[in-house]
């Protein structure tokens, strides 16, 4: 498993590598690729010569301080990886540079840490948004202050579109780390009776075997993301799943509710996006 995460060298950053730590404690197999992303500006007075010398040199040092904020964060689980690396890119556009660095070095999940409560609504602001809607890797948003512990059981919120072929993706994830999955579907008053049944009917193939389903009516009254995070409330799932598309649909419905519904996520749960 290839893990890129991102840092600022800020507490804020501090969540997404405690949670590349909690991924590694649990998968022997996890490489992770620390990356910090700097803008050096030329003045126009200095020769390409001298500003190259001067670019390398502060590369240099930020990666020292770079290995030095991973460690201190780190603490005695540095050693879990299987792979470390930090790199300091120097970048004109950071989040097309995150997600070019990602494709080029075949990274299978890139990792950002959000501030604050209000997560769902940090999770639509500028890096990670621009990432969920330009990047075919999957997203890993962690909140600021996670505070570690095992991931025990993921809940995956299906639209039972593509139920199957999604359901295989987070198989290869979960199982890497052996945690279970439960899949929570909200269904409608208008369904296509004969998918929703196949659908149902998957929960007895070996795929789905340890799989839970939990089916819940569509309440209209409610927000969809006052229903999820009621759930994950009761429920303490370690991790919640979803499937997004580019354009604007379930994820858009989700993460952007009417005004009556205060964007804020109490809750504190890491949220693992993949592009449908």
């Amino acid at each position: 498993m290839r893990l890129l995460v991102t840092t600022d060298f800020s507490e804020n950053s501090k969540g997404a590598v405690r949670f590349a730590q909690t991924l590694a404690k649990q998968s022997k197999s996890v490489e992770v690729t620390f990356y910090h992303a700097i803008r050096i500006m030329k003045p126009t007075q200095w020769s390409d010569v001298f500003f190259k010398e001067y670019k390398d040199a502060e590369i240099a040092r930020l990666t020292e301080d770079l290995k030095k904020f991973i460690y201190s964060t780190l603490g005695r689980g540095k050693g879990k990886f299987a792979k470390m690396k930090f790199i300091i890119d120097h970048s004109s556009s950071t989040e097309k540079d995150i997600i070019t660095f990602a494709e080029k070095h075949k990274i299978n999940f890139i990792c950002i840490a959000t501030k604050g409560a209000g997560m769902l609504r940090k999770v639509m602001g500028t890096h990670t948004s621009y990432i969920v809607k330009n990047s075919t890797i999957p997203l890993l948003v962690i909140p600021s202050h996670y505070i570690q512990k095992p991931l025990e059981k993921a809940t995956y919120l299906s639209d039972f579109e593509n139920l199957k072929k999604e359901v295989v993706k987070i198989s290869k994830f979960s199982n890497e780390i052996s945690m279970q999955l439960e899949v929570l579907h909200y269904a409608s008053a208008i369904i296509d009776t004969k998918k929703f049944e196949k659908n149902k009917e998957l929960f007895k193939t070996e795929l789905f075997a340890n799989i839970e389903l939990k089916i819940q009516k569509n309440n209209y009254e409610r927000s969809l993301i006052e229903k999820v995070t009621n759930h994950v409330q009761k429920t303490k799932p370690e991790l919640l799943i979803l499937f997004t598309k580019r354009e604007k649909g379930f994820f858009e419905r989700l993460f952007l509710p009417s005004k009556s519904v205060e964007l804020t996520y109490t809750t504190k749960v890491p949220i693992l996006i993949y592009s449908k």
